[in-house]
């Protein structure tokens, strides 16, 4: 074997440094590092030299090091209850564009709406050792089975529901959520308004802290209406379109049937609308239809949605400026965020027939 060829296979193998860097460029190394951490005191030319040599060498920078060396990390864990749900999609869009502008990668998971998924997938990113976790629950997501799966050290954000059980002393977690009650009294309130009597609440699971909150909100109008709660109008589906859709032929077999439905989100009553036109009604025009959460398709639906408006993508933002202010200060108090919501009317809430 040619032992030039040996040494020099040997050579390109020899993993290159900071050190191999900042010769060849004539600086020092602390230079090339803060060249690396994209710091605003390196001259742009020295910066160009450094990154030219870089690229040149070949040189890869081992980010897991250099964390370990630091005791830092540069990602957030973020895991969703239901990426199918263009909610969701918004919200972790915002996540990402506010990790991004600090430096942070996401490291994404979803648990389909399964505690033990959930489990699985951050015991998973834990082990990636993350700045912090953003957590939207699956349904029935159990405070103890979150402790368990994470530690008490990593820094947790909970978004839009709230955690069964109650957690152990010194297990901190901050809450981000919407106003749910206000949204769906406000909604309610608005097809009272509209000469509608025989409203329906539809969609959601009743045991989901959010669905739960939602229902109250809609309890919360019709009393103050004088309306009794009829518990044949309150009618649980999957929070998805197609089983929103499936369910709709129970709506209307209801005696004395409603004239409107105010639904749990946005995707349900779409699929509620769809279901309705297939039966032969008319929303927008002889059945009125509200939403929660205000997802970009709402206003394009047919007809366009009347909804409370959450700014998925703005609250995507929000969670992750919070849980690097919890990063950065591990001693704040813990804080609950309320955030309002905003009734968006549109074409699909039309006054009741013979109003």
């Amino acid at each position: 074997m040619d032992p030039n060829w040996t040494d020099g296979a040997l050579e390109k193998s020899r993993r290159i440094t900071l050190n191999d860097i900042a010769h060849a460029c004539g600086v020092s190394r602390a230079t090339v590092s803060l060249v690396l951490r994209r710091s605003p005191l390196v001259h742009a030319d020295t910066r160009r030299r450094v990154e030219a040599e870089m690229l040149r060498q070949g040189y890869v920078y081992n980010r897991a090091a250099a964390n370990l060396r630091q005791r830092v990390s540069t990602t957030v864990a973020l895991v969703i209850n239901d990426l199918s749900n263009p909610f969701f999609a918004e919200f972790a869009a915002g996540v990402d564009e506010a990790l991004g502008t600090k430096g942070y990668v996401t490291l994404l998971g979803s648990s389909n709406e399964s505690p033990a998924r959930q489990r699985q997938v951050l015991g998973s990113l834990i082990e990636h050792h993350p700045a912090g976790i953003i957590l939207s629950p699956a349904e029935n997501s159990d405070v103890a089975d979150v402790e368990l799966a994470i530690g008490r050290h990593a820094p947790l954000l909970v978004f839009n529901r709230k955690l069964t059980g109650t957690p152990d002393p010194g297990f901190e977690y901050d809450f981000l959520g919407l106003d749910n009650r206000a949204g769906a009294r406000a909604a309610t309130k608005r097809l009272l308004e509209l000469g509608h009597r025989r409203i329906a609440f539809y969609g959601g699971h009743a045991d989901s802290s959010s669905c739960r909150e939602r229902r109250l909100g809609y309890q919360d109008a019709l009393g103050e209406a004088g309306i009794p709660v009829d518990p044949s109008l309150m009618i649980e589906t999957a929070p998805t379109r197609l089983e929103a859709n499936a369910r709709a032929d129970a709506l209307l077999a209801i005696d004395s049937a409603p004239t409107a439905a105010v639904c749990y989100n946005d995707v349900v009553a779409l699929g509620l609308m769809l279901a309705l036109t297939r039966l032969g009604r008319h929303p927008g025009v002889d059945f009125a239809v509200t939403g929660f959460d205000d997802i970009p398709e709402a206003a394009l639906g047919v007809p366009p949605l009347t909804t409370l408006s959450a700014d998925p993508r703005a609250r995507g933002r929000q969670a992750a400026e919070l849980l690097l202010q919890r990063a950065a200060a591990p001693l704040l108090l813990r804080r609950s965020i309320i955030v309002p919501v905003l009734l968006t009317e549109r074409e699909s809430t039309p006054h009741a027939p013979g109003a």
